[in-house]
């Protein structure tokens, strides 16, 4: 009986598989509030744009790095509120999925940073969930007085 498949068809598709890229793609909003306020509070994601970030040019300051997450960033300087939400490149395994950081430089800049791993998690529920954790952290502090 003769053999389906000759090895010098094996070996061609074995290292054609080699010049494949391995890609994964994640979707997320992006968009920042200083120039459509749909991306702030309440956040309105009908007709935002939705990326898929496998698609976007890496940061330059990142030449080889793959998008992983979508992150949120909202920050308060001065009083005045900015929401970016977008794609992301550096994992890390401690704070992705998990509740927002809150992260003061002095007392009147405050970064809430989100990132997450799946298709459109960038919403408005992440910052949100971080308020109420912080709304009931304040006040536990305020009451063990």
């Amino acid at each position: 009986m003769k053999s389906f498949l000759n090895v010098p068809v094996i070996v061609y598709f074995i290292s054609l598989m080699g010049f494949v890229k391995q890609a994964s793609s994640i979707l997320c909003y992006d968009c920042n509030s200083l120039f459509d306020p749909r991306c702030g509070t309440p956040f309105d994601p009908f007709s935002l744009g939705v990326v898929n970030c496998s698609l976007r040019d890496a940061p330059d300051h990142l030449p080889d790095a793959l998008p992983a997450l979508c992150r949120t960033m909202k920050m308060d300087i001065y009083g005045k509120v900015r929401i970016v939400r977008g794609c992301g490149y550096i994992t890390d395994p401690a704070s992705d999925d998990q509740p927002c950081q809150r992260k003061a430089n002095s007392d009147q800049l405050f970064i809430t940073y989100c990132s997450c791993t799946t298709d459109l998690c960038n919403n408005a529920r992440a910052i949100q969930g971080s308020a109420l954790a912080a709304i009931v952290v304040g006040l536990t502090l305020i009451l063990a007085r």
